[in-house]
């Protein structure tokens, strides 16, 4: 297990100059302090309705490097310029927080009315007028579901990489020259046309450490083999068996209540059977493989409604766009965008929606955008 001095809301170098008076708009308590309010009124009307409230943990096991190659290949299809690790670690907390909602709609749809969901309470009551009611039904159990996503990686040793194939090339030259070039750029490539870009890989982990579900991170080992002619052999090891390891810890330490494994693996079929035997509902989503659902394995398929299906939200562009703005004197931006980005994140809103948004630039040299709606 690794774990990480990262603060809550601390995005490292895309952190936003802030006015000291609105540096906690950044902490985890004034994130959450609007629901929390609302959370106090609504247990207390659950408690004199003679309702229940009770918690369910879900607990995520990501499997990143597949979520991080799957992303990041989908945006440079798509054009868009890929300046660092923020943009993908958010599409991913994205896709994660979905995967939450869906879980959450499925126990609640499978306990046939005996619980209820806590955040749609929460939901009804910020959208209530002023003198307006909402209605609490009694003796009913409201179920207060709390994510958690726990890491599992295994950092890219470039240094290491690098150096023995700077050996290599001095040696034979050719592709090991080849692979060489490409590693300044963060591409490892093999023999043939396989390469993968991990430029951000690394970025992309520390920006996740940034999101209030995050709770550790495990670290396996990079393998990889370099012989006279160059990178034969490069991938991660150790990942898939710490997953399954943290998950029998978690299921004989009573610790979630639900387990969502992220990974496009079908051999974590066993983990699944497990979780059974212990009561506890399992389920496995291949976010990697949004764009390529029929890629996903037959037997994760087979899983059926443990199944989740990956997606990437036409609202998402625009939700970045929002995170990265701020209103002075009322909230800061969360973190910030290049001029590349959010140019990039305004086209890409607009091929995946009717209403259109167009980027601009103030006097003062900062970001806006104008929507419109195409005749």
């Amino acid at each position: 297990m690794v774990s990480s001095d990262e603060t809550v809301g601390d995005f490292g170098d895309r952190n936003p100059d802030k006015l000291n008076a609105l540096v906690d708009y950044a902490r985890p308590k004034v994130w959450t302090e609007d629901w929390q309010v609302r959370e106090a009124f609504a247990t207390k009307a659950i408690e004199e309705s003679g309702s229940k409230l009770t918690t369910q943990n879900v607990l995520f096991l990501v499997d990143l490097q597949g979520v991080y190659l799957g992303l990041h290949a989908w945006l440079k299809d798509h054009g868009f310029p890929i300046d660092g690790g923020l943009v993908l670690s958010r599409l991913a907390t994205f896709q994660i927080l979905h995967a939450f909602d869906e879980i959450k709609a499925r126990v609640v749809a499978k306990s046939n009315g005996q619980l209820l969901d806590f955040d749609d309470l929460l939901t009804r009551i910020s959208k209530a007028s002023a003198g307006g009611r909402v209605a609490v039904q009694p003796g009913a159990v409201y179920a207060k579901f709390k994510p958690a996503f726990e890491l599992f990686y295994a950092p890219v040793p470039f240094d290491q990489i690098q150096w023995q194939l700077q050996k290599a090339a001095r040696a034979t030259g050719g592709e090991a020259r080849v692979q060489l070039d490409l590693l300044s750029a963060g591409i490892l490539k093999r023999r043939g046309t396989f390469e993968r870009d991990y430029q951000f890989y690394a970025d992309f982990v520390t920006k996740l450490r940034a999101n209030p579900e995050y709770s550790r991170s495990h670290e396996g080992f990079f393998n990889f083999h370099v012989g006279d002619g160059g990178l034969k052999v490069f991938d991660e090891k150790e990942v898939d068996t710490r997953i399954v390891i943290r998950s029998m810890e978690a299921l004989y330490g009573r610790e979630a209540d639900v387990l969502c494994i992220v990974s496009s693996d079908q051999d974590f079929l066993p983990v699944h059977a497990k979780a059974a035997d212990f009561g506890v509902r399992s389920f496995q989503a291949d976010l990697a493989k949004f764009a390529e659902i029929s890629r996903v394995g037959k037997r994760i398929k087979g899983l059926g409604e443990d199944y989740l299906v990956g997606r990437f939200g036409s609202d998402w562009p625009l939700k970045l766009i929002f995170e990265a703005s701020s209103m002075p004197g009322r909230f800061p931006a969360f973190y910030t965008l290049s001029e590349g980005e959010f140019e990039g994140l305004c086209r890409m809103h607009n091929s995946m929606n009717s209403f259109h948004i167009a980027p601009h630039r103030d006097p003062g040299g900062s970001m806006s955008i104008s929507i419109s709606k195409p005749a």
